[in-house]
């Protein structure tokens, strides 16, 4: 769409209480959007939603110079403003009820027909809902599936550093103006993100990011992507309604398994009671989201290293999810120290455990 269209949008959605709903209506009529402020209230009275109230307050704009201010205050600041009916928009998002108006855009331009898959959380993460978002963030990613999420502390986090640091693409979904990162510790892993994929805000830019903005943001989440992926959450977390966007949309809902004691993991033991698709790995999630695909695919397959001795294989029969620390090991396998450190170099070198920190270790393969 043309920057004078798009700065009229932008005027058009400035204008006090008519909302994007209204806008759109208005906008179906495109022959008119060049001059949709110079309609008599007769005309604005004759499409959907707009009223004599409205029409009136439409006829008395007065701030024509906002849109041309907010396009060029966007190029100024290296981004983008695309709308609905711009073939850059995505097909997925396109598709849901009450779709943004506008998109503000930093980074990589938009795939319109891009395979994406949701990955959301907790901020308040365990150790276990970490490892399994790394995990499945850098095997979807490995299958050229694009990760999106909503740059928020914990889970979301995890699955956009985890991508960028594989060389993947990630799409960040943000509760404010694209000028304004939350939280600002992730100023750096936003710039990261744009090298490969993108920064998107329905948000004008200064916005901040209130409270309220957030569960507008979680319905863009889901509507980008085939399926919504909740690693941990509280009972009424943000985590949880993008979940909800996302049956709401008819797309698929994955939650990961957790410990019933732990707080982290109500969400989704939740969603699960509720029929939402366990987790186990990308391959089963790519399976369930075949149908859908833009470009099906079959998965990656993990390699698995079979030159394992049977030293090695006796410690990794004891090893799992749960870490253990390398006392813990040394008494249950009653291998000297000094020979399982040794073992457990090996074993961490052909990928089949991981050291975690404070000499505790878990199994990977």
């Amino acid at each position: 769409m043309s920057r004078t269209n798009i700065i009229t949008i932008l005027n058009l959605l400035n204008v006090p209480k008519i909302g994007p709903k209204r806008v759109r209506a208005l906008l179906l009529k495109h022959d008119i959007l060049d001059s949709i402020f110079s309609l008599s209230e007769k005309d604005l009275c004759a499409i959907d939603g707009i009223d004599q109230r409205l029409a009136k307050t439409i006829k008395s704009y007065s701030d024509f110079d906002y849109g041309k201010k907010e396009w060029d205050t966007a190029q100024d600041k290296d981004a983008r403003i695309i709308s609905l009916w711009d073939e850059e928009y995505p097909v997925p998002l396109k598709n849901i009820y009450n779709p943004p108006v506008l998109l503000y855009l930093k980074g990589q331009p938009l795939n319109p027909k891009e395979d994406t898959v949701a990955i959301v959380g907790s901020r308040n993460t365990t150790q276990y809902g970490r490892r399994v978002a790394q995990s499945l963030a850098k095997d979807l990613s490995a299958n050229n599936l694009t990760i999106v999420s909503g740059l928020a502390r914990g889970i979301d986090t995890v699955a956009h550093k985890e991508v960028v640091t594989g060389g993947g693409k990630t799409i960040a979904v943000l509760g404010s103006g694209i000028d304004i990162i939350y939280p600002a510790e992730n100023r750096d892993l936003a710039d990261a993100i744009t090298k490969d994929g993108t920064i998107i805000s329905e948000f004008p830019l200064g916005t901040k990011p209130d409270p309220g903005n957030f569960p507008q943001r979680n319905r863009i989440i889901s509507g980008l992507s085939h399926g919504t992926i909740v690693v941990e959450a509280g009972d009424r977390s943000g985590a949880m309604l993008t979940a909800l966007n996302s049956i709401d949309q008819n797309r698929e809902v994955f939650a990961v398994p957790g410990r019933i004691y732990d707080k982290q993991s109500v969400g989704c033991l939740r969603l699960l009671r509720h029929g939402a698709v366990p987790v186990e790995n990308a391959e089963q999630i790519i399976e369930h989201i075949q149908h859908c695909l833009f470009k099906p695919r079959k998965a990656k397959q993990t390699k698995i290293r079979f030159d394992i001795t049977e030293e090695e294989k006796q410690i990794l029969n004891i090893l799992d999810n749960d870490p253990k620390h390398i006392d813990e090991l040394t008494r249950i396998s009653s291998v000297e120290i000094t020979q399982l450190l040794t073992i457990l170099l090996q074993l961490e070198l052909k990928g089949a455990i991981k050291q975690i920190g404070g000499k505790q270790f878990i199994r990977i393969m």
